[in-house]
């Protein structure tokens, strides 16, 4: 029997528990961009708790991208001495990090939204050593790894959907080449550097001529093939799905994914409750759980669950953190 918080392994990263904490985004910087004490204890709470591993809230690479407001700049001078404080608070507990990099727009220098179809090799090459440098800037902070989101509709989820690249080189067309612009960074994050690579990636798109699961495995092969440590679902929407009987609508799809590759695979979406997650964790293959606005909710529920070996959190799927963008719960 498989339970929560069973001391497990994601790839090269040893974990107290199974649960992966998801970040989204994070509001109570300072004008400067630097890190409130809110933050440090917030960390703190979560990395005490029992969590396995947290990935952060997002950092945005572009001041000018459409989430840059609701996201963690890491580009302020105090950067590297800020997350290195929250990467010792949290290994303290022996808990890994990892920083999760998302960007909706990209500006090539020509174009301040370029979309896949337009973006020239040059541009792809400028992007490419964006993500590597933000890598980079990462690992001199501490984090053990790098999350890339390319999922939901973030630029990259779009850039290797066929329903946005209809490209004609090395970059467009089947899912080798549209996976390209992903494969030929985590080569050389991996080869340069000592970090973890997860990638965040949608199981199906929900649109006409978009990506279906089929499709969203092999992008997953060529990602593990690239060098990618793991591998975390999420989703553009995942509403229409949850009409089919199905408990969580992802279990429609994650096993054939994990029979697919060779890497860890983490279940995302809308759990919230032990006995559920158990029930997932022992009718299933998933091994690795991930979970975000409960954190939100309340950043040490874990430890409750773990001393009274039941739960529920106390989040109420309001949705309304990730709606107003805010790293803070409405509620509680």
């Amino acid at each position: 029997m498989k339970d929560i918080f069973d001391e497990c392994q994601m790839g090269d990263l040893k974990l107290k528990s199974r649960i992966i904490r998801t970040g989204t985004w994070e509001t109570e910087t300072d004008e400067g961009g630097f890190l409130t004490p809110s933050i440090y204890d917030r960390y703190e709470n979560m990395a005490k708790s029992g969590v396995g591993a947290i990935v952060s809230e997002i950092f945005a690479l572009d001041h000018k991208d459409r989430f840059y407001p609701y996201s963690t700049n890491m580009n302020y001078k105090g950067f590297i001495k800020d997350y290195k404080m929250v990467t010792d608070i949290v290994h303290k507990y022996d808990v890994p990090i990892l920083g999760q990099l998302a960007f909706f727009y990209y500006d090539d220098g020509e174009n301040q939204k370029v979309e896949a179809n337009d973006i020239s090799q040059e541009g792809i090459r400028k992007l490419q050593a964006e993500v590597i440098m933000a890598a980079k800037k990462f690992s001199f902070a501490g984090f053990d790894g790098i999350q890339i989101n390319m999922g939901n509709n973030f630029y990259l989820a779009r850039f290797m959907n066929p329903y946005f690249n209809q490209r004609d080189d090395k970059y467009g067309g089947n899912t080798e080449n549209r996976v390209r612009i992903s494969s030929e960074i985590i080569k050389v994050i991996k080869s340069t550097m000592d970090m973890h690579v997860s990638c965040r990636i949608n199981p199906w798109d929900v649109r006409k001529g978009g990506m279906a699961s089929d499709e969203s495995i092999a992008i997953a092969c060529e990602l593990e093939k690239a060098g990618a440590d793991s591998i975390q679902l999420t989703a553009r929407t995942i509403s229409q799905i949850y009409d089919k009987g199905v408990k969580h609508p992802f279990l429609v799809y994650v096993d054939d994914l994990i029979d697919a590759v060779d890497i860890p695979v983490v279940l995302g979406g809308s759990l919230r409750d032990m006995a559920t997650i158990k029930e997932v964790l022992n009718n299933s293959n998933v091994e690795l759980v991930s979970m975000s606005k409960p954190f939100v909710a309340q950043a040490d529920f874990l430890s409750d669950w773990k001393e009274n070996g039941d739960g529920v959190a106390i989040c109420q799927s309001c949705n309304n953190c990730y709606s107003k963008k805010t790293s803070t719960c409405f509620k509680y």
